[in-house]
């Protein structure tokens, strides 16, 4: 039997009241997520009232209604297996009222029996209203041969469309989905039509990207870019197809893409994030601090929104996607992550005024519990350990001339770390048949080797950059003993391996701290000879500038120190003999790539003008005639 028919008004006015009642709070921009929560229990409190009773056709369209309404507002809470199970009763209910039967548990042969009852009647536009709902929750789980069946179904006398080919279908199809007008929706059957349209365009792309197949990915994008969407949407798109241009090996193509992104929303991280990319690439460093800097202040912002509860649409294109496929299409580092890539790229490009505000911001970031240093990281380098970030950021602001702030984060380091030193770690070198070499401690477990030999690293360099810190002040007996120190911590490591030197190691991270080790010894040694030079203890200095080339052989700028120390101990005929051997040297040492804070600078008080000395030594040379060392 039918409802009464002041009962099916009454809920048609219910229904209608409802949907009003959404409609105001969407217009006055409300944070939404309480009222979606009350709406949706209204709803399906009305829905299964129209359920209570036997299903018929005389009210089929309102019980339709009030269900699409509430699969809707259930979709829009990312619920699929609810909003499929409140769906899958509702296409029941809609083929019990007009008399035919059909087990509901096989999803497939339920959708295949609604379409082949209610096609070409009247209610067809109903019926599509629900298909759409399904199609929704088949594109949020990527089920994309789903979605080509059942639109295959809708449309049965399509020859254009080839075989199989999803978007295709997409353009090729016809819906009845004329709205009823006596009877309102949460959101027009027509607006979600659209949006499921475009989206799957974007997941099928995102797919193709996700197998590498950047063409077919490019043409996807650009099919949907064609399409009316969310600005925010659009920049998506737009972003994606930059994405695929990088991928071909087009980067100014991607650049334009990303302008475009840009031009639709200037909020979009992503185009920000990929331009940084895009311009490192390309050598632009200063384009690429601009990226990041816009980047940094537009994360910033998204997250006060998000705090704020801003509104945000019924259908939002997040839902559709899935939380998977939005993740890749919008994924940037985190906040803390680009503060220190913005940092890290300014300090190498010597804007070092910069790089140390932006430094100090990160160290402040990174004492906030709200900090997250280890989020994505696509594209990107991994963030670096915390004492490492200190160490770089006491680094910028020696590089700026801020001393005593560079004595201060070290002492933080040193504070941290110092404890953990061990008092003598033992290295051995093992060379395997069939893979790179390795250090190994003697005496301790495997997994503790690393930290140690980390926590040797990190302090040693601490008081290596107060050193250097000091020597910048003019207080040689600060600088003296700050490279005393680190001296002391570096010696506590002992690498066992006969006829032991950079080359033996290889590429690999054992390696590279192997070399580190080694190159902060010869550093240290190094800038404590220039304190004994400058405090007129040239014996001192000569045994450390030794020292320094036996650690770290190669430098010249060691070794120009060693002729000046051996001119000023009036030892001129081994200084230009050492000078003569420095200068026709055709062997240089490996390249070695060091960590940022070991990197040498224009002003580092240890940087030893040659011009005097050369003059100097081409001159004894001169009037001696041939040097042999004697």
């Amino acid at each position: 039997m039918s409802g009464p028919p002041c009962l099916v008004d009454r809920w048609t006015e219910e229904n209608n009241n409802l949907v009003r009642k959404w409609k105001e709070y969407e217009k006055r921009r409300q944070p939404l997520q309480d009222v979606r929560k009350l709406c949706y229990a209204d709803f399906l409190k009305l829905q299964q009232k129209i359920q209570g009773l036997p299903a018929t056709a005389e009210q089929l369209q309102l019980e339709i209604a009030a269900s699409f309404n509430t699969l809707i507002l259930s979709l829009s809470y990312s619920k699929p297996k609810e909003t499929q199970h409140h769906l899958t009763n509702s296409l029941v209910r809609a083929l019990e009222a007009v008399g035919a039967q059909v087990s509901k548990t096989d999803l497939g042969t339920l959708l295949q029996a609604v379409l082949k009852t209610f096609g070409g009647t009247v209610y067809q536009p109903c019926i599509h209203k629900l298909l759409l709902i399904q199609w929704a929750i088949w594109l949020s789980e990527c089920q994309f041969d789903d979605i080509l069946h059942l639109l295959q179904q809708i449309n049965p006398r399509n020859k254009i469309t080839p075989s199989g080919d999803l978007l295709a279908e997409i353009r090729n199809l016809t819906f009845s989905i004329q709205e009823d007008i006596p009877l309102l929706v949460a959101m027009a059957a027509k607006d979600l039509k659209d949006l499921l349209h475009i989206c799957t365009f974007v997941s099928k792309g995102v797919e193709q990207m996700r197998k590498e197949n950047y063409t077919e990915a490019l043409l996807a994008f650009q099919d949907a870019a064609t399409l009316s969407s969310p600005r925010a949407l659009l920049a998506h798109i737009h972003t994606l197809t930059g994405l695929c241009f990088t991928k071909l090996g087009r980067p100014q193509s991607a650049l334009q893409c990303y302008r475009m992104a840009l031009e639709v929303d200037f909020s979009c991280q992503r185009a920000l994030y990929q331009s940084s990319l895009v311009y490192r690439q390309l050598g632009n460093s200063h384009a690429e601090i601009e990226a990041l800097h816009l980047l940094h202040s537009a994360v910033l912002l998204h997250t006060e929104r998000d705090s704020s509860g801003t509104p945000a649409a019924l259908i939002s294109p997040d839902v559709l996607l899935g939380g998977e496929q939005m993740a890749f299409i919008s994924q940037v580092p985190s906040p803390v992550l680009i503060l220190h890539t913005l940092a890290h790229r300014c300090l190498l490009s010597d804007r070092n005024s910069e790089s140390a505000e932006f430094y100090l911001d990160l160290l402040a970031s990174l004492q906030s519990p709200d900090s997250q240093p280890h989020g994505p990281t696509i594209d990107a380098l991994p963030f670096p350990r915390i004492p490492v970030v200190y160490l770089e950021a006491a680094f910028a602001v020696l590089k700026a001339k801020r001393f005593w702030d560079s004595i201060t984060i070290c002492d933080e380091v040193i504070a941290k770390t110092v404890d953990l030193v061990p008092e003598r770690l033992l290295l051995e070198l093992h060379h395997r048949s069939a893979g790179p070499t390795e250090l190994a401690a003697v005496g301790v477990e495997s997994e503790a080797v690393e930290e140690k030999l980390d926590c040797v690293l990190w302090s040693g360099a601490a008081y290596f950059l107060q050193g250097h810190a000091y020597l910048q002040l003019k207080d040689t007996k600060e600088a003296l003993t700050s490279f005393t120190r680190a001296i002391n911590q570096l010696v506590k490591v002992c690498v066992k391996q006969k006829c032991w030197t950079v080359s033996n190691l290889g590429q690999t991270e054992d390696s590279d701290k192997g070399v580190t080790l080694e190159a902060l010894k010869g550093q240290t040694l190094a800038g404590r000879g220039v304190c004994f030079i400058e405090r007129g203890q040239l014996k001192e200095a000569l045994r450390d500038f030794q020292l320094s080339l036996q650690a770290s052989s190669g430098c010249r700028n060691t070794e120009m120190w060693l002729v000046e120390t051996l001119w000023r101990l009036d030892r001129k005929k081994e200084a230009a003999a050492m000078w003569q051997k420095s200068y026709n040297s055709t062997d240089s040492p490996p390249p070695v790539e060091l960590p940022l804070y070991l990197q040498t600078w224009q002003e580092d008080a240890t940087n030893l003008d040659h011009s005097n000395l050369n003059e100097k030594i081409e001159k004894f040379i001169h009037s001696c005639g041939d040097i042999t060392m004697t």
